[in-house]
């Protein structure tokens, strides 16, 4: 309820396995807040090995016995399951509210909730894979990789016709925006947002101790470790890094960058690989510079926690989301620039106060987008587009 208002039903399709990390955790967390903004939101996802808050109606397409079967075993199954509940809820309630779809349905779920005359919204979490083929293939031509990667023509056929059905679309920064527009989405069908940052796993990151004398500056990257997310990019950068210095590398590697950063590796002892981090609190908190050098992307969660976590930010615009401002609260360099992002690095890693500076108007701005507000923000949107259709 909005005041004496009733709320607007919302059906949001996940077709996740909600684990309580990655996208679906995203998910969760936005709509989390949809009833403060007066939506009132339904999920129905594959499977739920998570709670969720009171406040969203929870509709797994597989219980029981599925609770901890390997998803990969399972995950056709509970699609088509997932696809049939969520039709069957459509046509059940008659319209009256908002289809908001999360990645993963093939377009016949949206003329459904179309036909039976629901508001359709797509989230968008990265941009069209139109952009993102473009931009991967400059990165993969750049470090000679001849191997395809996963974006073909075929995909971004389909996504450009999907797109064409939705009534709107979420878009999580400005990049995002633009990709949109390429595609022809109209500007009046796009609903600019963000992603944002769970304020309670980030309670204590309010300050940072003083490093150790002695110590190098260490310098961390998290997320997957791959070609598209600038990896190689950074490798090279790190040949220009001055002084004593150390590089840290989270998270999973994929297979663009395995050889590569084998031989980085072996070649600089310098270069960590941490693998897969569960605490990212922990880690930003050892960080003196956090690098994200991402080559495409569409609203990175990595960007707020990283604020959160009162870290001091090198990325690319790719990776600003709308939250960092270069010069103000991070340095922003172009994709595609190992040299920038050399340059970059080397300025913070001397200069112990412009860091503290960037680093506390990033804690700062980021309160802004902490879910509990990003989600009302949402919400608000949700509620005004379904009014006015009516």
């Amino acid at each position: 309820m909005v005041g004496s208002l009733p709320s607007i039903p919302c059906l949001v399709y996940l077709p996740h396995s909600y684990s309580g990390k990655g996208p679906a955790e995203s998910c969760v967390q936005i709509i989390r807040y949809f009833e403060e903004g007066g939506i009132a939101p339904a999920l129905y996802v594959g499977r739920s090995k998570s709670s969720v808050a009171p406040s969203i109606a929870l509709r797994p397409a597989m219980r029981g016995l599925a609770g901890v079967l390997p998803w990969r075993l399972i995950s056709g199954r509970a699609k088509d399951k997932l696809d049939a509940q969520f039709r069957k809820a459509l046509a059940h309630q008659g319209g009256k509210g908002i289809a908001y779809f999360w990645p993963g349905d093939d377009g016949t779920l949206v003329q459904d909730a179309k036909a039976c005359g629901w508001i359709t919204v797509r989230e968008m979490t990265n941009r069209t894979l139109a952009a993102a083929k473009r931009s991967l293939d400059k990165g993969f031509a750049r470090v000679g990789e001849e191997r395809p990667h996963h974006i073909t023509q075929q995909l971004v056929d389909q996504e450009n016709a999907l797109l064409k059905q939705y009534d709107l679309i979420f878009s999580s920064n400005a990049q995002v925006d633009q990709s949109l527009k390429d595609a022809g989405v109209a500007p009046e069908r796009i609903l600019p947002t963000t992603f944002g940052w769970n304020a309670d796993r980030f309670a204590g990151a309010n300050s940072r101790a003083k490093p150790e004398a002695g110590r190098p500056i260490i310098v961390g990257n998290l997320g997957t470790l791959s070609i598209g997310k600038g990896i190689c990019d950074l490798l090279e950068a790190w040949g220009d890094i001055s002084g004593d210095a150390e590089l840290r590398l989270a998270g999973p590697v994929d297979w663009s960058v395995e050889q590569r950063l084998k031989d980085a590796v072996a070649a600089d002892p310098r270069i960590k690989l941490v693998g897969y981090i569960d605490n990212i609190e922990r880690f930003f908190a050892q960080c003196d510079i956090v690098v994200l050098p991402t080559l495409d992307e569409g609203g990175p969660q990595v960007t707020y926690e990283a604020c959160a976590a009162n870290a001091a930010i090198v990325a690319t615009n790719m990776a600003a989301a709308r939250v960092l401002k270069d010069e103000s609260n991070a340095l922003i360099v172009p994709p595609h620039s190992p040299g920038a992002l050399a340059k970059a690095i080397n300025l913070l890693a001397k200069d112990a106060p412009r860091r503290e500076k960037l680093a506390a108007q990033a804690r700062q701005d980021v309160n802004e987008f902490a879910y509990s507000r990003v989600g009302v923000r949402r919400a608000q949107q949700l509620r005004e587009a379904f009014l006015s259709s009516q």
